[in-house]
């Protein structure tokens, strides 16, 4: 019974899911128990020191450390001319680790 389960899991699975991009950068906030997840389609710049990712249409950037971790997310919560800025500070898990898997699905 259990074979057959998972025969029909694995057929019916996208490959998409189980890809380079499936596998999220998970951050956790430093003075709460928030956990932020991070996909390729969302980063909008990478160095060798630095990773850069957008949400909503540019009022939310987040800068995570490459090499440490160390993540500031910067969100835009005022209106046109009112600005109002909630920073927040974090830090995720296998940084590298997860670029590097992403740009497995960029190579030919």
């Amino acid at each position: 019974m259990n074979s057959i389960i998972f025969a029909v899991l694995l057929l019916t699975t996208p490959a998409s899911a189980t890809g380079p991009n499936s596998l999220p950068l998970k951050c956790e906030l430093l003075e709460t128990a928030d956990t932020f997840l991070f996909y390729p389609e969302q980063m909008v710049y990478r160095s060798d020191q630095f990773v850069l990712f957008q949400n909503f249409k540019g009022r939310v950037i987040t800068q995570v450390d490459v090499n440490t971790g160390d993540l500031i997310r910067t969100t835009y919560l005022g209106k046109t001319y009112e600005p109002s800025y909630q920073i927040l500070k974090g830090r995720c898990k296998e940084t590298v680790h997860i670029l590097d898997f992403w740009q497995l699905d960029q190579a030919p």
